[in-house]
């Protein structure tokens, strides 16, 4: 009798559990505050990593420059007798004295992530990066009394860097900032002029420069921050596929090990031969079909995927409905030594429904209203007339809602949201999906769902189905 006991546990699971987690993976919801802590692992390495990359593709970079100031641009003045000074070869010495500056400072930096990728010396390598290639070379022209504007270097590395390094946004506004305000500080506090540039021209320019490079800044920063929210919104959904799994092995599992204990404690009589009486060929027999109907249910699911819930109306007589899906629950009752009772009236006119979509809405509230109060609990059902709706209502007499794990102003309200979750007795691993997916069902048919309770004095959810109109 223990063994069909534990059947009859199995077969009163909810039929429809994985299909309700599997429709709830497929939803966008915005990443949540903090991110996970796999994701925060995995950037801190990631930044390390790619920050190697960075500075090797800058190094490469900063020694072509030096290579065309040497090669091209220098000889070229050599040959010319050029006399500009902004173009003069003591110029173009100094100038490639900062692309040495900054070449030694890339190279500091490699040594620098040489160090475990911990969040510390990641921060700490991302800013000297910027530090070595913009703030390096500001610095030796305001020593020589010149501010430097670099419209096109300054651009090149940023999106550099916002392209390989496309995460922690506020570290890129960090570093802009900084150069910007050493860009500020050249000229509002020291007065520093830039060579090549008229008197007159050099407050518009100013002006202009600074506009320009903050729109590019703002583009460069709203690239990475969106990018991270993907980057964020994927492992979420990693997640939930891990805890998605784990529910499916869960539930997959139980109506095997319920048939498996059947057959390895049968009893063989002298010939070898298995006696089974009827009872226990039902319930094995009742066991296999809830195992098919948990994949099917995942076949289904695949297709909410595509094309969402589907409905399938007809004209359905409440009374006798709800009646018939008490009765299939009756064991699950039973077990809970509860009671449901139907108080639909056979005269009320017939709905506008998908019988399937119905039934996956009156069984989650049944089971919620088992689960999450006391054994002895007494479920009410009931509907009347509201204009041209039939106000239906779930009630208990339980113990009212409890903390619900959810967002939202009001419990009212986050209680039908995705992963809302309150405190189960009976199934600690459960993902908070049913109430959602009811939600979802009763306005697909243009209805509204919401839910009256008080703690200690029971809980009622209400929904409203559109008369069938002939």
């Amino acid at each position: 009798m223990d063994l069909i006991g534990e059947l009859n546990r199995t077969k009163a699971m909810p039929f429809l559990a994985l299909q309700k987690q599997l429709i709830q993976l497929i939803s966008i919801r915005p990443p949540a505050v903090p991110p996970p802590k796999e994701y925060r692992l995995w950037r801190q390495q990631f930044i390390h990593d790619r920050l190697q990359l960075v500075i090797w593709v800058s190094i490469v970079f900063l020694a072509i420059l030096s290579g065309l100031h040497l090669g091209v641009i220098l000889p070229a003045l050599n040959r010319s007798g050029q006399e500009d000074p902004t173009l003069s070869s003591d110029r173009i010495l100094f100038l490639l004295c900062v692309l040495a500056a900054q070449e030694l400072g890339l190279l500091l930096n490699l040594l620098l992530l040489r160090h475990p990728a911990s969040i510390r010396y990641v921060r700490l390598a991302f800013l000297s990066y910027s530090g070595a290639v913009l703030l390096v070379p500001q610095l030796q022209h305001m020593l020589i009394g010149e501010t430097f504007l670099d419209l096109g270097g300054w651009v090149i590395f940023f999106m550099l860097q916002a392209v390989l390094v496309p995460v922690r946004w506020q570290w890129h506004l960090a570093s802009q900032l900084s150069l910007l305000g050493l860009l500020l500080l050249s000229l509002t506090v020291f007065h520093f002029d830039t060579p090549g540039l008229e008197e007159s021209m050099q407050i518009p320019t100013y002006i202009y420069f600074v506009v320009l490079v903050g729109c590019i800044f703002f583009v460069a920063n709203l690239g990475v921050y969106l990018y991270e929210r993907l980057l964020i919104r994927e492992f979420e959904l990693r997640q939930q596929l891990q805890l998605f799994l784990h529910a499916v092995s869960h539930d997959l599992r139980n109506p095997v090990t319920g048939t498996l204990m059947l057959l390895k404690n049968l009893r063989r009589n002298d010939q070898g031969e298995v006696s089974l009486s009827s009872p226990v060929v039902n319930q094995m027999i009742d066991s296999q079909e809830r195992h098919l109907q948990l994949i099917n249910s995942l076949l289904e699911a695949h297709v909410q995927e595509v094309q969402g819930i589907v409905l399938q109306t007809q004209p359905l007589k409440l009374a006798t409905f709800v009646q018939a899906i008490v009765d299939d629950l009756q064991p699950l009752i039973d077990q809970d030594q509860s009671h449901v009772v139907s108080l639909v009236s056979p005269d009320l006119p017939p709905i506008a429904s998908d019988p399937l979509q119905l039934r996956r809405v009156y069984e989650n509230m049944i089971s919620n209203a088992l689960q999450y109060n006391r054994p002895g609990v007494c479920i009410k059902l009931n509907a009347q007339i509201k204009d041209c709706w039939l106000y239906c209502t779930v009630s208990d007499n339980g113990q009212g809602i409890g903390p619900i794990e959810g967002d939202g102003a009001t419990w009212e309200r986050s209680i039908f949201d995705r992963y809302s979750r309150g405190v189960s007795r009976r199934q600690p691993l459960h993902l908070g999906l049913g109430l959602h997916i009811c939600q979802q069902i009763i306005e697909a048919h243009g209805g509204k769902i919401g839910v009256d309770s008080h703690p200690g004095q029971g809980t009622t959810f209400w929904f409203t189905l559109p008369i069938y109109a002939s």
